[in-house]
């Protein structure tokens, strides 16, 4: 009969292997990414161009709501653009094509901004971009579907995936991405926490995302839904 000692043991090992599978189950899509190129090379053309076109509409929409709310610093600067190299750059856009994620930016200012709900309605922005890119997908999946058009519903099936993560990774509540912004205005205690400290707080919780796995419960949270929309096509 196994001591009390023993069946903790048990349980951290089993759980220590848990996530070290997931982990190695996260780096091996990521490294893997890259050789898509040579095994099917539509799919890895359309993710890229798909994911850099969604992220700069994405930060588009950031630059727009944030010069409707009184901040023009963004179009001052040459960031009203869906130029990857300038809105993603060149990091970014290596990054895009080694592993299949990327990211982008554009500056904006709070304090140019016209009420203290202004920075959470720019924040919101960026997501809901990808919410109507991805509603776009939905929207032209089904009649490619039913005329049979296979590339159009290849390419609407990727952009539907592919924005629907964009849009739920931006809003998780981590430091430096859109959904702390959101989560500190409806949550004021959270902006008492300095920038810096929240940015480098933020930059820690997503090395942890991605180490620890949790980065594959996201990446299959968010392909959920969109696998139940294509499931239901025809054909």
């Amino acid at each position: 009969m196994p001591s009390a000692g023993g069946q903790a043991g048990k349980s951290a090992g089993g759980g220590y292997v848990l996530r070290q599978v997931t982990r190695d189950k996260v780096w091996n899509r990521l490294i893997m990414f890259v050789t898509l190129l040579r095994d099917n090379p539509e799919f890895y053309i359309a993710w890229v161009v798909v994911v850099a076109f969604s992220i700069c509409m994405h930060e588009f929409a950031h630059a727009w709501m944030a010069s409707r709310q009184g901040d023009h610093t963004a179009r001052e600067h040459g960031y009203m653009s869906l130029n990857p190299l300038r809105v993603m750059g060149p990091t970014a856009l290596i990054c895009l094509a080694l592993f299949g994620i990327a990211w982008g930016s554009v500056p904006v200012d709070p304090r140019r901004m016209r009420t203290s709900r202004s920075h959470a309605l720019v924040a919101l922005a960026g997501p809901a971009a990808n919410l109507l890119l991805a509603a776009v997908g939905a929207g032209v999946a089904w009649p490619a579907a039913l005329a049979a058009n296979q590339p159009a519903y290849f390419v609407a099936g990727i952009a539907l995936r592919a924005n629907t993560f964009l849009l739920l990774f931006n809003l998780l509540p981590v430091p430096i991405l859109d959904g702390w912004e959101v989560w500190s205005w409806i949550f004021p205690p959270l902006r008492r926490i300095p920038a810096q400290q929240a940015r480098q707080a933020g930059m820690i919780i997503l090395l942890i995302v991605l180490l620890s796995g949790l980065f594959q419960y996201v990446w299959d949270a968010a392909f959920a839904p969109s696998a139940l929309v294509l499931s239901g096509l025809p054909g």
